[in-house]
């Protein structure tokens, strides 16, 4: 009978520790995907600054492994995540940018804006 009990606090002990397991790597999936939208938030925000000022912008942003920041169809995209939803009134061109941390320039050139990896 102690055996049968012990058998059973191992088992249980295995489904402790894996739901933890489980539950860690979902968190720490979910915080590089927050961190992930403020790094492209951070570039929208700085692009609509741009626009409304007509002055140069610089911002720093940190891409999260597993990660590509991009520009395409006049939006910041990251994974599947676009802003702003509307995109710009101007096309936007700039590099893709995968995990690391960037310092960017966002500057306004004929009826297009122009991001680089400075």
């Amino acid at each position: 009978m102690p055996a049968l009990k012990m058998l059973g606090l191992v088992i249980l002990a295995a489904f402790v520790v894996s739901i933890f397991v489980i539950g860690f790597m979902y968190s720490r999936a979910l915080a590089e995907l927050r961190r992930a939208k403020e790094a492209a938030l951070d570039v929208d925000f700085k692009v609509r600054a741009a626009i409304t000022t007509g002055t140069d912008q610089t911002v720093e942003v940190t891409i999260p492994e597993g990660y590509i920041l991009h520009f395409r169809d006049n939006q910041v995209v990251i994974d599947s995540l676009a802003f702003p939803e509307e995109g710009y009134t101007w096309p936007i061109v700039g590099p893709e940018l995968g995990q690391g941390t960037y310092a960017l320039a966002i500057r306004l050139d004929d009826n297009f804006i122009q991001v680089e990896n400075i």
